[in-house]
C-alpha cells in the first residue's frame, strides 16, 4: 500500500522545538488565566452569598405581609364584610 502524498518528511528540530515551546507556553498561560478566574469567581460567590441573605430576608418579609393580608381577607370573607364593600 503506497501513501498518496509520498513518504513523510522529517520535521526540523527548530520547528519541533517551537511547537513544544508554544504548547507549554499555552499551558502556562491557561493555568495563569484559570487561577485569576478562580479568584474572581470566589469573590463573586461571596458577594452572591451576601446578596442571597438579603434576598431571603426581603422574601420572608414579603411572605409574612402576604400571609397577614390573606388572613385579613379570609376573615372578611368568613364574616361577610368582603361583600359589604362592593
Amino acid at each position: 500500500m503506497s501513501l498518496p502524498y509520498g513518504p513523510p518528511v522529517p520535521v526540523s528540530p527548530l520547528i519541533r522545538g517551537l511547537r513544544f515551546g508554544l504548547l507549554f507556553a499555552g499551558i502556562i498561560y491557561g493555568r495563569i488565566k484559570q487561577t485569576r478566574y478562580e479568584k474572581e469567581e470566589e469573590i463573586w460567590r461571596e458577594e452572591e452569598a451576601e446578596r442571597k441573605i438579603l434576598r431571603d430576608r426581603q422574601l420572608a418579609k414579603l411572605k409574612a405581609r402576604i400571609a397577614i393580608e390573606e388572613r385579613e381577607a379570609m376573615k372578611k370573607l368568613e364574616t361577610g364584610e368582603l361583600f359589604d364593600d362592593l
